[in-house]
């Protein structure tokens, strides 16, 4: 069995501080990470700087299915979202690297269940509703999504620093959202649950409302990787000069840099 090597990385001041580098040098360390199946990420809207969130809230029309928002902060755990293959697909392994054009699934860390379209209205913006569906990571072919990278051709190797699209397979509409379609006390009530977030939804045209981007994540990379840029003293070392012993036999994830996602 192949073993691994986990990478959490979060950009965050104090922790910079600790390791004694700047936000900009862990932003470009997250931006070269390649992206594999299998990893948690934060997703970061482009054009209103929210992330991609869902929680234990259900819509009040529509499908009435768990609802699909933009969350401001970057530290909640709802806005964490696992990359697997398409629905029915042979399942994918650890070291298989996620490429543009490719067809996915987001599952949300919390909840298992999976980033979902279908011609229902969305609260807002009159567009196609996303929710969140299944049971246990278990959907239908409505969770599947094609990934456009936004300045990259289909088959190039995904990586975090890349902006891209998420074209629903069978609706060819884009996910999308704008902070002009918010919940607030006068659409969504005096004690509405997701005061302050915004409508995610599904629109036919590809515009920056549409734009999305890896902010931070889990990832992983081969240890062949990892020994290529880190190896020292026959101990793996990370950026930040932290260093742990490798033990070959071990079949389990190992981590290398651990932050607080």
């Amino acid at each position: 069995m192949i073993k691994w090597f986990c990478i959490l990385i979060i950009i965050e001041n104090l922790l910079a501080q600790d390791f004694h580098v700047t936000i900009e040098e862990i932003e470009e360390e997250i931006n070269k990470k390649k992206i594999y199946y299998g990893s948690t990420v934060r997703i970061e809207h482009q054009t209103s700087e929210y992330f991609l969130h869902s929680h234990l809230v259900s819509y009040g029309s529509g499908s009435g299915q768990q609802s699909v928002t933009g969350m401001q902060a970057d530290h909640d755990y709802n806005s964490l979202w696992t990359i697997k293959e398409c629905y029915n697909q042979p399942l994918k392994k650890y070291d298989d690297q996620i490429k543009c054009g490719d067809c996915i699934r987001l599952e949300h860390m919390l909840t298992n269940r999976n980033l979902h379209s279908h011609p229902h209205q969305a609260p807002f913006s009159g567009n196609q509703e996303v929710s969140a569906y299944g049971d246990n990571g278990n959907g239908d072919s409505s969770d599947d999504w094609i990934l456009e990278c936004v300045d990259n051709k289909n088959g190039d190797h995904f990586q975090a620093s890349m902006w891209f699209y998420l074209k629903h397979k069978l609706t060819s509409k884009y996910l999308r959202s704008n902070k002009k379609d918010n919940f607030n006390q006068r659409n969504c009530g005096y004690h509405c649950p997701i005061e302050g977030q915004l409508e995610i939804s599904a629109q036919t045209t590809k515009n920056a409302d549409a734009k999305w981007k890896i902010y931070s994540g889990l990832f992983y990379q081969l240890p062949q990787q990892i020994e290529d840029d880190y190896e020292q003293d026959g101990r793996h070392c990370n950026t930040y000069g932290q260093c742990d012993d490798i033990d070959d036999d071990d079949d389990e994830f190992e981590t290398v840099i651990q932050k607080d996602l």
